[in-house]
Formats: C-alpha cells, sequence, structure tokens
C-alpha cells in the first residue's frame, strides 16, 4: 500500500470539486495533472490506471491520483457511473509512503503515553476499498455547497477538505491498528464492526449478545469501556449517520430513509434526529444543496 503523508498544520487547498455522471458507455480520458485528485466512487465502477497499476473503483472505494503521473481509464464504465472528484494542492509538501513505513509510524504513535490529538500529519491511501464511510458523504456534500455557494470566508472551503481528509486519513490508521492489533482489542473491534454493518437491520442488543456468546449485562459494558456508550445507543448512532448520507446523497422520502435505516416508526426517526442533530432531517437535508455536475 502506498500513502500520501502530509503535514496539516496548515489547511490542504481547495482547487475544484463536482459529481460525476454519464448515463451512457464512459471512459477516463488520459492526461496528466499537475496536483492532486481524490475519486470517491458512488455508483457503478471507474477503471483507472495510473503509472501502469489499474484501479476498479466502485462504490465507497477511495482512489488519489497523484500529480505529474499520466492516468486514464483502462475500459469503458457502464452507463450510471457516478463519483465524486476532488482537486487539491498539499502547500506544506506531501512524500510518498509505503506500507512498512506507514506500520512503523504506526508504532511511533501507539506508544505515545496519549494517542489522542498527538499526530501532526495525514495519511491518504492511493487506494482504500470500502473506504467512504457515511459521515464522510455529509461533508463532500458540505464541500461541494460552500464551493458553489459563494462564501465569503476564504479557507471555508480549505478546512473542509481538510476534515474530509482527516476522515480518510483516521479510517486508514484505524484499519492498521486492528491489523496489527497495536494495543487494540481485536475482539471488540469484530463486535463494533459486525453491528455497525448490521445496525440498519432489525437487530437487538440479544442478537449482538447471542452472535458472539456474550450475556447483554457484559456486552453493555464491553461497549461502555471501548466507546463510552452501550450497544443500544451505538445501534442509534450508526443508523442516524446512515441516514444523514441518504439525505445528502438521495431523493428517497424521510419516511422512506427510516425504514431503510432501521427504524420502523417513521415519527420516533424524525424526534430521534432532531435530538441528536438539532435539525430536522428536511432541515438538514435542505442545508447543503448547491453541487457542481459534470458528465464528460
Amino acid at each position: 500500500m502506498t500513502c500520501v503523508k502530509v503535514n496539516v498544520d496548515r489547511p490542504v487547498h481547495f482547487l475544484a470539486a463536482g459529481e460525476f455522471f454519464s448515463d451512457t458507455g464512459w471512459t477516463h480520458s488520459s492526461r496528466t495533472m499537475n496536483n492532486y485528485e481524490l475519486i470517491i466512487g458512488v455508483e457503478g465502477t471507474v477503471y483507472m490506471e495510473e503509472g501502469g497499476e489499474r484501479f476498479e473503483v466502485g462504490p465507497g472505494d477511495i482512489l488519489m491520483l497523484m500529480p505529474g503521473r499520466v492516468h486514464g481509464g483502462y475500459q469503458p464504465s457502464k452507463p450510471g457511473v457516478r463519483f465524486y472528484w476532488l482537486h487539491m494542492e498539499f502547500e506544506s509538501g506531501a512524500v510518498l509512503i509505503d506500507e512498512e513505513e506507514l506500520k512503523q509510524d504506526m508504532e511511533g504513535i501507539n506508544g505515545h503515553a496519549n494517542r489522542a490529538w498527538s499526530v501532526r500529519e495525514l495519511y491518504v491511501p492511493q487506494f482504500m476499498k470500502d473506504g467512504l464511510q457515511d459521515r464522510m458523504s455529509v461533508i463532500i456534500k458540505q464541500i461541494l455547497h460552500v464551493a458553489n455557494a459563494g462564501y465569503y470566508t476564504y479557507q471555508s472551503v480549505n478546512y473542509l477538505l481538510t476534515s474530509l481528509l482527516i476522515e480518510v486519513s483516521e479510517t486508514l490508521l484505524g484499519r492498521v491498528t486492528r491489523r496489527g492489533d497495536l494495543k487494540g482489542d481485536v475482539h471488540f473491534s469484530k463486535i463494533a464492526e459486525w453491528t455497525r454493518i448490521h445496525a440498519t437491520e432489525a437487530i437487538t442488543v440479544a442478537d449482538i449478545a447471542a452472535r458472539f456468546n456474550y450475556n447483554r449485562d457484559y456486552l453493555t459494558r464491553l461497549f461502555k469501556q471501548h466507546i463510552g456508550k452501550g450497544p443500544l445507543d451505538y445501534i442509534q448512532t450508526v443508523r442516524i449517520e446512515k441516514a444523514k448520507e441518504l439525505l445528502s446523497r438521495t431523493s428517497h422520502t424521510v419516511k422512506e430513509i427510516a425504514a431503510m435505516c432501521g427504524f420502523q416508526d417513521d415519527k420516533y426517526f424524525m424526534r430521534l434526529f432532531r435530538l441528536q442533530v438539532n435539525m430536522t432531517p428536511s432541515q438538514f437535508r435542505n442545508a447543503y444543496h448547491k453541487t457542481f455536475m459534470n458528465n464528460d
């Protein structure tokens, strides 16, 4: 794995962003850029090649294209392909590191007495499968809105883009930590990940406990020990994050989204959403609506 390591004491410099969609077969043109481009798959598959290496960017996958390298499509994408694209510069400079160097950095990070807020760099992978988290989709919509809404504040979109890359970096570092078992509870990570994946289904705390052969009280203590909240609160948080992603990306009704996120009662969903987000689902949907879209 190759990744970009960059200091973010200053925000990343935003250049342009948009949402690409093609209703016909489409192949990315061959070109070389003088800046970085982040591609995040939404629907269908983008077939990209850079420096002789090929990538299939599907829904939720993240690809960082490097400056000064020729890149382009190596086969057509099917009609309906959709992805976000964001161009940026790293004013403080960036270096490419390999997986071994990343592991060494992680060992140093996890060796700190207090790891929280100890890292001054971002680690953005050249390619990451299933890297898009629900909360990232919300930030992307904010970026697209602010970039096209004529905000007066100079650094507004730069800080939003930096926030997105922080989320990408945290996702990568979390995966490296779990894979290497660096002072982490791997078994709890499996429980939490299973719960996250199935949170939009009709699961209960008893279902999770039975799945991992724990009693409910012990499972609740385990969740509170690791993430500061019980399993039911965690499920509700995941559901609300998924709802925010669907509200910002789709045209489904609030009632449909409630059902898609595992809520049988849409009125309860709206009360919980307002409690957690401090606005109604409709207000959230309308907050960031300006987006630049292209098909070439």
